[in-house]
């Protein structure tokens, strides 16, 4: 009788430990899922804010001489115009991995200078009439932003 009690004790150890084993297998694979989908948020989040800071941007200065795209050691400018045109211009682009705001005196970017308002791989832009197009690369993805400026509409 004694050894049927112990395989019986046995058993219900194994099984035991069989359930513990798997629960924690199952907790691990929750965490990956968890932490791959909350970085997958993270970075459309931080995409999104991104190109509708871009496109306020655009839009807040859409008047005649307001934007302009220029190429500053080898990259490209978001150059926009204060209306009232008091002389200052702010500076929009990627250096370093950051895409940076620079308040310029007049025609005078400094790269490296200004704040950091997210981080992206590569910023291009061109401006052909009324048109401006804006291509974002980040985490090997390209984002498009064209927009067709008001500026000169009858």
């Amino acid at each position: 009788m004694r050894g049927k009690h112990s395989i019986q004790n046995i058993l219900v150890f194994l099984i035991f430990s069989i359930f513990a084993i798997l629960s924690l297998v199952l907790v691990a694979v929750g965490i990956k899922f968890y932490t791959n989908i909350s970085s997958r948020v993270d970075t459309n989040s931080e995409i999104r804010n991104t190109i509708a800071y871009l496109e306020n941007k655009i839009r807040s200065n859409d008047y005649d001489g307001g934007i302009e795209v220029v190429n500053v050691d080898g990259k490209d400018v978001l150059l926009l115009t204060n209306e009232g045109n008091s002389g200052f211009k702010t500076a929009i682009y990627v250096d370093d991995g950051k895409l940076k705001e620079y308040l310029a005196d007049s025609n005078d970017i400094k790269l490296g200078y200004g704040d950091t308002i997210a981080n992206v791989d590569n910023m291009t832009a061109d401006k052909t009439g009324n048109n401006i197009n804006i291509r974002i690369k980040c985490d090997n993805k390209n984002y498009y932003i064209q927009k067709s400026l008001n500026t000169g509409a009858l």
